[in-house]
């Protein structure tokens, strides 16, 4: 059971995280004269901080070492996306399938893969 609340904890900060990571973005290029690639990767970081803070503490209510952490749970999201490219690659590329199949595949196949990661190495006590 504990497993399976951590699982929906991990998607409702997913969510979270996107939500962040689009309202960033908006207000960046919508108030600034940034890039947008510039207003991505500063959305990113945003994102990913929040991400970060609400997994350790509300996900998985780590207590490890957070210095120790942040490198994991980078490592795992950049893990996440490489395989969501790789997927996107083998479904639009290699199997001429719709973008949209692709990323089907993607968000059922990647966040067991990052949860299961951050569970047991991200954010091993």
């Amino acid at each position: 059971m504990a497993l399976a609340r951590e699982f929906v904890r991990f998607a409702v900060v997913g969510a979270v995280a996107t939500a962040i990571h689009a309202a960033v973005f908006a207000l960046a290029i919508e108030t600034t004269p940034i890039d947008p690639v510039a207003a991505t990767a500063v959305a990113f970081v945003v994102a990913f901080l929040a991400g970060y803070a609400l997994n350790r503490r509300w996900t998985f209510a780590s207590r490890a070492n957070p210095v120790a952490q942040l490198p994991r749970y980078l490592a795992v999201q950049l893990a996440g996306l490489a395989l969501n490219a790789a997927i996107m690659a083998f479904a639009v590329h290699a199997q001429r399938w719709s973008p949209y199949a692709g990323l089907a595949l993607a968000i059922v196949l990647v966040p067991p893969v990052t949860f299961a990661l951050s569970r047991s190495w991200a954010f091993r006590e």
